[in-house]
């Protein structure tokens, strides 16, 4: 799958499932934009990106990002320790949107933490590579132009 999380979110904070393995629910700043299908552009759901763990490292950030894809069929929650760096050129989304940073993730190992419907007992991988504009992060707000490339693993279905 290649989903487009695109749009303006207005953070909030809330509990994602457990990050550091103590078995309690982390706090994370979530934010809500709509889920577009990568392929065509068509509107297919809502996403929730939640952002935890954030720290800088030189000019940039290191966070883990827990994120919910909402679909009429179900729900995929995935993670990743994501990498987010500002650019060094200007860049302007299609639409004109300013970016103010790039972001990152991927890994060979399963990044599903869960799925309902259609998506329960899925596993599979996840790479995330984004654009945000964090120009309004101040008043707690980020837009959103990410693309998330979902393998899931065929023979993890039940």
């Amino acid at each position: 799958m290649v989903l487009n999380l695109v749009g303006t979110g207005n953070g909030e904070l809330l509990k994602v499932p457990d990050i550091d393995g103590d078995g309690i629910e982390d706090d994370a700043t979530c934010f809500k934009v709509n889920l577009l299908n990568g392929e065509n552009g068509h509107l297919i759901g809502t996403a929730v990106d939640c952002l935890s763990m954030i720290a800088s490292v030189g000019d940039g950030l290191a966070l883990v990002g827990t994120t919910y894809f909402n679909f009429p069929q179900g729900t995929l929650v995935t993670r990743g320790n994501t990498t987010v760096q500002p650019v060094t050129k200007a860049i302007v989304t299609p639409d004109g949107q300013s970016i103010t940073h790039i972001t990152g993730a991927a890994s060979n190992e399963n990044a599903i933490l869960e799925g309902t419907g259609r998506f329960q007992g899925q596993t599979g991988t996840v790479r995330l590579s984004g654009m945000v504009d964090m120009s309004n992060i101040d008043i707690g707000q980020i837009t959103f132009d990410c693309l998330f490339v979902i393998a899931l693993d065929p023979s993890s279905s039940e």
